[in-house]
């Protein structure tokens, strides 16, 4: 895997704590062969404790903490001063790992990649040392500091991976994967379309409470991330509808940068990016079959491979080891 930039300037130990997503889970197996990362994994035992401790708070009126219980993790780990430990949103509350976070001895780092509030950062204040989000909006809002997002993969992992197509298809293959989110008839449109000027549709609208009606491109689960992966390589254009309120770069539109896939967005901020061409990214309010039309028909302009390394993981572990 190719580097970014020299380690040897580092003498500190980087842990990600809850990242258990399978994605985050080969980009920290990638940094690991180069850098001194490591998965921060807390003891089956130091978890039994915990949620009989949490049990016996629900029958006895007693504030039990379980501070001494994180230190005992901490301490197993001969964690330092110098250390850093990264979490994001999804699990900074979850089970024992506030307790790891306050009583962790290093640098304590929250990556925000979703949205939240303003009671949710102000919690968050009082555990890390350092708060980031890959949506600027967020940024402005909450005072809190902007991060690039940033890919599981450098683009020498990307490139390789790309060449393993498995369904090579005569016909422009279209591919969206997504919760509904109370987008179905929307994303049902946009296949229709795409359908009717000749792509193969390979559309995945997973179901939630917002689904009602529901359409032949519903499915009850998300699939593996192997399975997605390699249903991005197969494809030739990525689709991609951003939440309401939903601002800044998504992993989306860097998967379409990296697998060297185009684009159909509601996205602006891809215009941001230093590689955006109109011939690999087409930005959409109202869905215009005869734009469309004549985007997929446009070849598409060759991305720089060092302009990928902005978004590559050793770029982020870069900017967080010079806090």
């Amino acid at each position: 895997m190719a580097m970014c930039y020299a380690p040897e300037k580092y003498d500190m130990r980087v842990f990600f704590l809850g990242w258990k997503a399978r994605y985050e889970q080969i980009m920290i197996d990638g940094l690991a062969e180069k850098h001194d990362v490591h998965k921060f994994h807390i003891p089956a035992y130091a978890k039994r404790i915990n949620r009989t401790l949490r049990s016996l708070q629900k029958k006895i009126p007693l504030n039990m903490s379980t501070s001494w219980l994180g230190k005992w993790v901490n301490a197993s780990k001969s964690i330092s001063a110098k250390d850093i430990l990264i979490c994001n949103e999804g699990q900074a509350k979850r089970g024992l790992n506030p307790s790891v976070i306050s009583t962790f001895k290093g640098v304590k780092v929250l990556l925000i990649r979703d949205l939240v509030d303003a009671a949710f950062v102000d919690e968050m204040r009082k555990l890390f040392d350092r708060i980031y989000s890959f949506d600027p909006d967020q940024c402005r809002s909450f005072g809190i500091d902007y991060l690039e997002q940033f890919f599981p993969f450098n683009a020498e992992a990307a490139r390789k991976l790309n060449t393993k197509r498995l369904e090579p298809s005569h016909r422009i293959t279209c591919f969206f994967l997504g919760r509904d989110k109370g987008r179905a008839h929307l994303i049902e449109s946009i296949a229709n379309d795409l359908e009717s000027l000749g792509c193969s549709i390979k559309f995945q609208i997973v179901k939630d409470e917002s689904s009602i009606s529901l359409s032949k491109y519903h499915t009850d689960s998300v699939l593996p991330y192997e399975e997605n992966l390699q249903k991005v390589i197969d494809a030739d254009v990525l689709i991609e509808i951003n939440q309401p309120g939903q601002s800044g770069l998504t992993l989306r539109a860097l998967e379409a940068a990296f697998f060297d896939k185009k684009l159909i967005t509601t996205n602006k901020a891809v215009k941001e990016l230093y590689f955006y061409d109109p011939s690999r990214f087409h930005i959409f309010e109202k869905f215009d079959k005869e734009a469309i039309s004549r985007f997929l028909a446009s070849p598409s302009k060759p991305i720089d491979v060092e302009a990928l390394k902005k978004h590559c993981p050793e770029t982020m572990l870069e900017r967080i080891r010079e806090l």
